[in-house]
């Protein structure tokens, strides 16, 4: 009776006390040489094959479909349905815990989640991996310092000022409190006050800050945590801090921006974004971007709800950049639009630039090509890494009047090649963020009016989700957790051939909508994919960015470049598991593709 079976492996790491008993007192352990077949199409198994040493190789006619190793187990589906498909080989020489099948019955019929991971398909396997998840500790930003939450910088005023021209400072410049500078102290003039002195019925003209001011602050280090602030608002019951490097003063944390830091501060961003009158000051509003993509996701918050929080602020952060570069009458005049992954609501990270301006036909402006350079520049400055494709406005290509563009995709269309496919997909994913959203909508419609007389178009614009398929061997790079073997692009693997493949569909079929995930509700409604698929198709698209999210930050603590690389040793069982199942899918849907387009006749 083998006592060092691994109860942190998944299935068996959600089990209780007793459910582990169970395991221990009915298990056993097989040897199985290099090249012996465990399992035959059509055996009924008798146990559940969990891995100690060596690998597995699963074939159904003659391919590989899949591939176990260390800690991962099989065969469950064919254990509850009692008969196996495929046959499994030892890859190598291999020992393995046996786990009889009245003890895996038991297991399930106690434990759900037990069940759900051990042979459901992706969908249910993702609803138990987040219910285990909610089961955890959210991630606490109590012990984070005060300098990484967000501070407002300080407003001086003299204490002779009067209470009505401070008044004024609060409406012009949307502030709730200034700080008043006396002889050798400072005091702090808030909202509160002016209503004191507006209901002490005293002349604000003739009244100074300086007689309504508190002049006992309450003041903190910036080296301090979080908690010490929220504790010392409590006790003395005030609503703002002052916030000190060393001895000088350097800010203000208000209450609510503590309670909204420790809960998700994303509004203090959009506040930040609204507040910034210099492109610096916008600039220290975007880098918090990251700190909040950092947060939500150790917070295990789901990566769909973190992509379309992020495509909101970036969106206000390119509007209000366009605002500081542009004159009133050139935004008036033109539709800037965002592309690709931006303007889907799928990029996270800040991994390149995809953006374009549409110009009013007849307006002329001799600055355009300087000012859109000036935002493609400015981005770059805030973190946003040029398009290595040149889709950017300060390319003449993607800043045109609207019947030049017009012009530009009629070619695309009609002179095809992979690289005009390619811009056509991206352009499909535009939408507006700042100026007359109508001329975007304009060229929309008259791209869509375009492929309706083409029908032979799709079928060659799809072909391209086919490109990486045949990237030999990724079951054994999922295999290998270590050198060269052990890592896998998935962007290439898993998540274009989801995103152009349903994009494919999406246009032939005349769908308006954007994102990845509303297309695949939209063509499984009016039955272009199976529902079972589409429910699967969703979840392996969200679990792939999820992946790609966690290497993407880990990557940028290393202060390396975010990439498309998976490394396999970084993966947990699970993790594996899940990753495994996601490019079943897709290799289904690509199925679903080629019968569809018929790209086998291409």
């Amino acid at each position: 009776m083998p006592k060092s079976f691994n109860f942190n492996a998944v299935p068996f790491d959600g089990l209780t006390g007793e459910q582990q008993r169970w395991v221990r007192d009915s298990v056993d352990i097989g040897y199985y040489p290099e090249g012996e077949v465990i399992l035959s199409q059509g055996d009924e198994p008798t146990h559940l094959f969990v891995i100690i040493k060596g690998h597995v190789q699963q074939t159904e006619q003659e391919e590989v479909v899949c591939v176990y190793s260390k800690d991962e187990c099989f065969d469950g589906r064919g254990l509850i349905s009692g008969s196996v498909t495929g046959v499994f080989t030892a890859a190598e020489e291999l020992i393995v815990y046996l786990v009889p099948k009245p003890t895996i019955k038991k297991l399930i019929a106690a434990n759900a989640n037990f069940g759900a991971l051990l042979f459901s398909d992706i969908s249910q396997k993702m609803r138990a991996l987040t219910e285990r998840r909610s089961q955890r500790e959210l991630h606490s930003l109590m012990l984070a310092r005060i300098d990484q939450a967000f501070v407002r910088p300080p407003r001086f005023v003299p204490q002779e000022m009067d209470v009505f021209s401070v008044a004024r400072i609060f409406e012009d410049e949307q502030l709730s409190n200034v700080l008043v500078r006396g002889e050798e102290r400072y005091g702090i003039f808030t909202s509160t006050d002016v209503r004191k002195a507006i209901l002490a019925d005293r002349d604000p003209h003739g009244l100074s800050v300086g007689q309504l001011a508190t002049w006992e602050l309450i003041e903190v280090s910036q080296d301090d945590a979080v908690f010490d602030a929220l504790i010392l608002m409590i006790r003395h019951g005030v609503h703002r801090i002052v916030v000190k490097r060393q001895e000088e003063i350097v800010g203000v944390m208000e209450q609510l921006d503590l309670l909204s830091f420790i809960s998700n501060h994303s509004h203090l961003i959009w506040h930040q974004v609204q507040q910034a009158r210099t492109q610096d000051e916008l600039k220290r509003a975007c880098t918090n971007i990251q700190r909040l993509i950092q947060l939500l996701s150790e917070s295990e918050v789901k990566v769909s709800m973190i992509a379309r929080l992020v495509q909101e602020l970036n969106a206000k952060i390119f509007t209000r950049l366009w605002q500081f570069i542009a004159p009133p009458e050139l935004i008036e005049n033109s539709c800037m639009i965002v592309m690709g992954s931006e303007g889907r609501g799928e990029q996270i990270l800040k991994t390149d630039q995809d953006n374009g301006l549409i110009l009013r036909n007849g307006y002329h402006s001799p600055d355009v090509m300087r000012l859109t350079a000036a935002f493609n520049d400015a981005l770059c400055d805030f973190g946003y890494p040029p398009c290595l494709g040149g889709v950017m406005m300060r390319n003449p290509l993607w800043c045109q009047n609207l019947d030049d563009f017009k012009d530009t995709i009629r070619k695309w269309i009609f002179h095809p090649s992979a690289e005009t496919h390619m811009r056509l997909a991206i352009f499909s994913d535009a939408v507006a963020v700042c100026g007359d959203q109508a001329l975007l909508q304009d060229l929309k419609d008259f791209f869509y009016r375009s492929l309706q007389d083409m029908p032979s178009f799709f079928a060659h614009f799809a072909r391209a989700a086919d490109s990486f398929s045949e990237q030999s061997s990724w079951w054994s790079r999922l295999l290998r957790g270590d050198g060269e073997g052990g890592e896998l692009d998935i962007k290439k693997l898993g998540i274009f051939p989801i995103v152009h493949g349903v994009r494919s569909l999406a246009l032939e079929s005349r769908l308006v909508c954007i994102s990845t995930a509303e297309r695949i509700e939209a063509l499984a409604q009016i039955e272009r994919i199976p529902g079972d698929l589409a429910i699967d198709l969703k979840e392996s698209l969200y679990y792939l960015m999820d992946i790609r999210l966690k290497q993407g930050l880990h990557q940028i603590s290393l202060e390396q470049r975010p990439d498309n690389i998976v490394h396999m040793a970084s993966l947990s069982t699970l993790e594996r598991d899940l990753l495994r199942d996601s490019l079943q899918v897709v290799k289904r849907f690509r199925g679903v593709l080629h019968y569809h387009f018929k790209l086998d006749a291409l």
